[in-house]
């Protein structure tokens, strides 16, 4: 597709140009997939400048439902009622007489371009900018009727074939996903007997909503809770560098979120479907905090150039309120039943692997870096396996 040809073209001139540095921010967590880096704390130099790109992709055909297990992808938020009146428009639109249950599936794809830069003040001051894009898709898209002991009648068939043609076999949005905006400040210390350093990390900022083209304009709702909020992330991270070559390090990062309020689709009816809502209105979303945390071990530079880290990672972001303004025709109570605003977490297992070109005598040199994070455990969110790699291109100048 087009789109991919772009991303892989701009990723390949990313890498023609630029060298790798470990950056730390807090952007591209959401509930399609684990993070694209591992975050650590930046290098200290003042004056340091460091322009990055990341580009990742990956895709998912399962996901984990609320117990925790792996079911196809979009069947983690349960079976869905098929009601009459998705397909007959004589019926009430709170009404919820079905011909039956049904179960969605499909396969998640997701790529992502991100372009940060950080620069270093004095005294250990920074500020920092980062923008990321993102491609999501959803294929092979299809509903099974659950069969019971009787046989379909002939009404029933019709209504799941009229159902099936207003469902598409794929669907698409991508955009801008979210910018941030950071200021910080590092430190490091190094008068140890037994230790070779440690490092520590601290920033806040916001983030924006995401500036997103919709492809959908069916009643399957995708992406399920889009990037929507205004927030305001806090970040830490530390490391302790125990010999020459090896590091332990962790993170973790809180992000209050601003509510706001849009045109939303939303369920005015008890039928307690999740992703098939025809309905929309104009409602007050309150986001829950999303919280991040990771542990990792770094063996840095242990055979000439190479370096490797291996991480756990855990993302979780709590529920979400929604207040409608016509509380008439969309209940409170209906309304915010819905899985989709439920608690939703992700734990992830990292890997990255670095090959560094510099030398005594050649200070400035490519790192050519490749990563990936598989996710092991989770809770209404796909299965989404991300692989991808970094670079960037470091200055040290006043201004």
């Amino acid at each position: 597709m087009k789109y991919k040809k772009n991303l892989a073209l701009a990723f390949i001139f990313s890498c023609s140009v630029m060298v790798h540095q470990k950056l730390p921010a807090v952007l591209t967590v959401s509930q399609y997939k684990p993070d694209s880096f591992l975050q650590k704390p930046s290098f200290s130099q003042d004056y340091f400048t460091n322009i990055s790109c990341i580009f990742s992709g990956g895709s998912a055909t399962q996901a984990y439902n609320a117990q925790n297990e792996k079911v196809p992808c979009l069947q983690q938020f349960g079976t869905e009622k098929l009601l009459k009146r998705f397909t007959d428009s004589s019926f009430a639109a709170n009404s919820i007489e079905n011909f039956g249950q049904g179960k969605l599936t499909g396969e998640f794809h997701v790529q992502e371009l991100i372009v940060s830069c950080y620069k270093n003040l004095t005294h250990g001051l920074f500020v920092e900018g980062v923008t990321t894009v993102q491609n999501l898709l959803l294929n092979s898209i299809s509903i099974d009727f659950i069969s019971t002991p009787k046989k379909l009648t002939e009404q029933q068939q019709n209504y799941l074939q009229a159902l099936q043609e207003k469902i598409p076999s794929s669907m698409n949005k991508s955009g801008m996903f979210t910018t941030a905006c950071y200021a910080g400040y590092n430190k490091t210390f190094s008068d140890f007997t037994h230790l070779d350093f440690i490092d520590f990390m601290i920033k806040a900022g916001f983030t924006s909503p995401q500036a997103m083209s919709n492809s959908n304009s069916s009643i399957l709702q995708f992406p399920f809770v889009g990037n929507i909020n205004f927030g305001y992330p806090v970040v830490a991270a530390a490391s302790l560098g125990v010999l020459d070559w090896i590091t332990i390090g962790c993170n973790g990062s809180i992000t209050p979120w601003q509510s706001t309020t849009k045109n939303i689709p939303m369920n005015n009816s008890s039928s307690g479907n999740n992703l098939l809502m025809p309905q929309s209105g104009i409602a007050n979303i309150q986001r829950g905090p999303l919280i991040t945390t990771a542990i990792y071990f770094e063996a840095d530079h242990f055979h000439q150039g190479l370096s490797s880290t291996f991480a756990y990672c855990y993302t979780k972001n709590c529920a979400q309120t929604i207040t409608p303004i016509d509380q008439l025709e969309f209940p409170i109570e209906i309304v915010n039943e819905s899985n989709l605003l439920d608690t939703w977490s992700l734990g992830s297992f990292y890997i990255q692997f670095d090959v560094d070109f510099a030398c005594e005598s050649r200070a400035s040199a490519p790192v050519i870096t490749v990563f990936c994070n598989v996710p092991i455990a989770g809770q209404l969110c796909p299965k989404t396996n991300i692989s991808g790699g970094s670079c960037s291109l470091q200055l040290s100048y006043m201004f």
